[in-house]
């Protein structure tokens, strides 16, 4: 339960901000253009702005996931009986070098899989994006 509580404290409120400044960046003509042909606040939302901001946002959620992988491993490092990150403090504890940059091999190899399949993810689903 705390390894969840210190990623989401640690994601939460970068996500927040990040998606507040994806969405604020819609583009104002496309807005305008949804007024005058007679949308309405909701509509323009769930049909402009949205739909706009979708691929930065799937983009920026990318960029955090990286961030929550750190905020795990310190999590594990500090103060977990369990996980690669307890691993690797044991193994430095007993001077297992072997161990300890298996661990870190792991991680990073986990951390790349993880960003290549959420990049193949957004490029499917935003085709239409230059991301």
């Amino acid at each position: 339960m705390q390894k969840i509580l210190v990623i989401f404290i640690g994601s939460f409120f970068q996500i927040t901000l990040m998606v507040a400044v994806a969405v604020g960046a819609a583009r104002r003509d496309l807005v305008e253009a949804a007024y005058t042909l007679g949308a309405t606040n909701k509509s323009v939302v769930r049909r402009v702005i949205i739909p706009g901001a979708a691929p930065e946002i799937a983009e920026l959620l990318r960029l955090v996931l990286g961030w929550a992988w750190t905020y795990v491993i310190v999590a594990e490092l500090i103060g977990s009986s369990s996980g690669i990150g307890h691993m690797i403090v044991n193994s430095q504890a007993l001077l297992n070098t072997g161990q300890m940059i298996f661990g870190i091999i792991v991680i990073g190899c986990i951390g790349l899989l993880s960003d290549l399949l959420f990049k193949a993810v957004n490029r499917r689903l935003f085709v239409w994006s230059s991301l």
